[in-house]
């Protein structure tokens, strides 16, 4: 399970992770500016203010907007990983499914498939990572599936 999370045999994984951390032009902003995300001694408020126990700093791209900004995915991800952790019960009640990868299904009332897609990674959830909602546009309609939080997005046509 370790070497896979490490993208060994797992598709999409390496280049996911490096995503979270470059940041992505092509995706829109993931946290509120005044939303902080907490682990033990981490704290990450919006983009700028970041605290790593004593070490407090603002991050150089503090003023940018628009776009899935450096560092902020790995931040999202962060809190994520805290939750599954803080629950790991309550989300993985019998570990034999542990090393399972994602998938992403949608039943019509019959029980048919309407849509599919199968991940061979670790973080990948939908075909299209930077707009990963973009398959439920049908649904949900185009604006809010590219853009669910409706936070700032200067690649698709800004907020």
């Amino acid at each position: 399970y370790m070497a896979m999370c490490a993208g060994i045999s797992a598709p999409g994984t390496l280049p996911e992770i490096f995503r979270g951390y470059i940041g992505d032009r092509s995706a829109p902003e993931r946290l509120r500016a005044d939303e902080t995300v907490k682990a033990g001694p981490v704290a990450v408020t919006g983009i700028t203010d970041v605290k790593l126990g004593p070490i407090q700093y603002q991050s150089l791209w503090k003023n940018e907007k628009g776009y899935q900004r450096p560092a902020e995915l790995a931040t999202v991800r962060l809190r994520s990983m805290v939750e599954v952790l803080s629950n790991f019960g309550e989300y993985v009640p019998d570990q034999k499914y542990l090393d399972w990868r994602g998938a992403t299904f949608i039943f019509d009332n019959n029980g048919n498939t309407e849509y599919e897609y199968r991940n061979l990674g670790v973080l990948t959830y939908s075909a299209t990572m930077s707009r990963p909602l973009t398959f439920l546009a049908s649904y949900i309609g185009e604006e809010k599936s590219a853009n669910p939080l409706g936070l700032a997005d200067n690649f698709n046509g800004g907020q």
